[in-house]
């Protein structure tokens, strides 16, 4: 799980460009190498978007998720984590709602490789296997992520065109890019976990996740899986 970009990059004074829509709150900027470096992050496009009870949640991800969508038709969903683990299981259950639908014509292909301490495979290495196999114009790829603020717990979503690192919060996974996938990379992550001493703890060491993290996965995973389907 990594961390929040907009978090990140406070420290930095990262600027970008913000504006409310559909009820929720937009935070664009672009991430230059030198930026980048400094964040541990890779350089490209990101997008988050703060939500609340009042916000149109579905059309403010499907707005987000259009302005990552240029050209081409054909994308490729992976839904990376652990599926028996409620902080972690939002790529699987994105996954698991498109393969409820009827995903006709070819435009939308599901994968979820799971994790590596399972299948003792690098997942990574598997998607770029499936992509190379299925040419998509897009790998549209799901995960959790962490943050440093409660309130952002089941409400905000980060998308990014740079890159991701499935296990990146463990220091483990090789970084998945749209180099070494050969398809335009758009990832999507939505923070499910929160540490101790982000919740004040002094002398705790730990994290913890909403008490209804189950019921919020499920309805994130709905809502991201019902913006891929609008833009697809």
């Amino acid at each position: 799980m990594q961390r929040l970009l907009i978090e990140a990059g406070t420290t930095y004074g990262l600027q970008g460009k913000r504006y409310e829509k559909y009820g929720a709150v937009f935070d664009e900027c672009i991430l230059d190498k030198k930026l980048a470096d400094k964040l541990g992050r890779r350089a490209g496009n990101y997008l988050t978007v703060q939500t609340d009870k009042d916000t149109d949640t579905q059309k403010a991800l499907r707005s987000a998720l259009r302005s990552f969508v240029r050209r081409g038709k054909r994308a490729l969903v992976v839904g990376f984590g652990n599926g028996d683990v409620v902080a972690d299981a939002l790529g699987a259950k994105v996954v698991e709602y498109l393969k409820k639908q009827r995903l006709e014509g070819g435009k939308i292909s599901v994968f979820a490789p799971d994790v590596g301490a399972l299948t003792n495979l690098d997942s990574v290495r598997l998607v770029q296997a499936v992509a190379d196999g299925f040419s998509p114009d897009y790998v549209i790829a799901v995960d959790a992520l962490a943050t440093a603020k409660a309130e952002r717990l089941g409400t905000c979503f980060q998308f990014t065109d740079s890159a991701l690192r499935p296990g990146g919060g463990i220091g483990e996974g090789k970084v998945l890019d749209p180099k070494n996938l050969g398809s335009r990379l758009i990832a999507i992550g939505v923070p499910f976990i929160i540490s101790a001493q982000d919740l004040g703890a002094k002398d705790n060491v730990g994290y913890f996740v909403p008490y209804d993290a189950d019921k919020t996965t499920d309805i994130c995973a709905k809502l991201i899986a019902g913006a891929v389907i609008d833009c697809f």
